[in-house]
């Protein structure tokens, strides 16, 4: 079972099954793995906000430009679809994110995409 920790202004989204995708620097899991979804781990204020089972992991790199993957086939939509399944408002919001957090003009890294198993009572951890 992978755990993935998710920034307070991510988990409601999360928690909701909006936000259904996550891009990591490293491949964190595989197709088919149990997950189960955080926000706040390692403080007082942890709180599971979901079980999930990935459907997908595969290569992300993003630039100002754009979105490269690594089967195009697996991600209908254009780019601003593609950021908000990331709980981005569109691709330029999702760059000037990226790109401030890491300090870069380009990021690569891996996609990890879920569908939920279930939806976790508020309080409940």
């Amino acid at each position: 079972m992978v755990a993935l920790n998710f920034s307070p202004q991510f988990a409601d989204a999360v928690a909701a099954g909006q936000k259904t995708q996550t891009i990591r620097r490293s491949a964190r899991a595989a197709a088919g793995q149990a997950l189960q979804l955080y926000t706040g781990q390692r403080t007082k204020a942890c709180r599971k906000l979901a079980d999930a089972v990935c459907i997908d992991c595969t290569y992300v790199g993003l630039t100002a430009r754009g979105v490269t993957l690594g089967d195009t086939s697996r991600f209908p939509g254009n780019m601003d679809d593609f950021a908000r399944a990331d709980g981005f408002e569109d691709y330029a919001a999702m760059w000037k994110w990226f790109s401030e957090r890491y300090d870069t003009n380009s990021f690569t890294g891996h996609i990890i995409r879920w569908r939920l198993s279930s939806a976790v009572r508020q309080g409940e951890r």
